[in-house]
């Protein structure tokens, strides 16, 4: 009981102390280890920069700088957003995808534990480095 008890205690401290996440480009899904509560608001903050192949951004993403890069935009998990910009999601659930970018005032729309990843094409494997994100909980 009392495990329990200082486990919960423990994350509730952690979700509140702001602690920089880093969230690896190369992952499919990066747990955050934090989990959202419907209506409550939070403030998303990303630093540093990440590589994809060659092209080296923050967390905003950049554009298609080629008509090859173009055509594949329909395969990005988020087609409307920009190559390797940071989206979360909750509960991995893709109708809950959200671009958060470098800085982010979010709403959440239920409760559930974010995840992260950088915009990309799955199965090429060519994504390096990680970008540091620090979520605070306003309400």
């Amino acid at each position: 009981m009392y495990k329990l008890l200082l486990a919960s205690a423990l994350q509730q401290v952690m979700q509140n102390t702001n602690l920089p996440i880093t969230i690896d480009s190369k992952l499919i899904w990066n747990d955050t280890g934090i989990n959202l509560v419907a209506g409550q608001e939070y403030h998303f903050q990303a630093t540093g920069q990440w590589t994809d192949w060659t092209i080296t951004s923050n967390a905003d993403g950049y554009e298609s700088p080629n008509f090859l890069l173009k055509l594949c935009e329909g395969l990005r998990r988020m087609p409307n957003s920009p190559w390797f910009s940071l989206i979360g999601s909750i509960d991995k659930d893709q109708d809950s995808f959200f671009l958060i970018g470098t800085n982010k005032q979010f709403i959440a729309p239920k409760t559930g534990r974010l995840y992260c990843f950088a915009i990309s094409i799955i199965a090429i494997g060519n994504n390096r480095d990680g970008i540091q994100l620090t979520v605070t909980s306003l309400t």
